[in-house]
């Protein structure tokens, strides 16, 4: 629809004319959402990449999760999930000793997360 209220401009078309008016801008925007695009990919490249290596299909894995191949689909495309979500894939994978480790003020942090979910 492209009648709006006199004096209104959707928002979509404020941050395309900003984009517009400021090449440099345009360029910094497109390079960051190409490098979340790629994010978004490695994320669900790396748990179909698990299911995989656990030579495991969508249905396969959704059966041991008790849900269907589609919600398997979704864990495995979505940006973000909760960390049970994600510890109950991986366990259901076949994955042990799930843990995230990281470095916090130059101390070296490890959290299991086995029992986690």
């Amino acid at each position: 629809m492209t009648d709006h209220l006199p004096g209104f401009t959707p928002r979509n078309e404020r941050i395309k004319a900003t984009l517009a008016a400021d090449p440099e801008l345009a360029a910094d925007v497109a390079a960051g959402v190409a490098e979340m695009h790629a994010a978004d990919r490695a994320h669900a490249m790396s748990l179909a990449t698990i299911r995989k290596a656990a030579e495991l299909t969508q249905v396969e894995l959704a059966q041991r999760l008790g849900v269907t191949q589609g919600q398997v689909s979704r864990i495995e495309n979505q940006r973000d999930a909760l960390l049970s979500t994600l510890v109950d894939y991986l366990t259901a994978a076949g994955m042990q000793d799930i843990a995230l480790t990281g470095t916090v003020a130059g101390q070296h942090v490890h959290v299991d997360l086995t029992n986690a979910a």
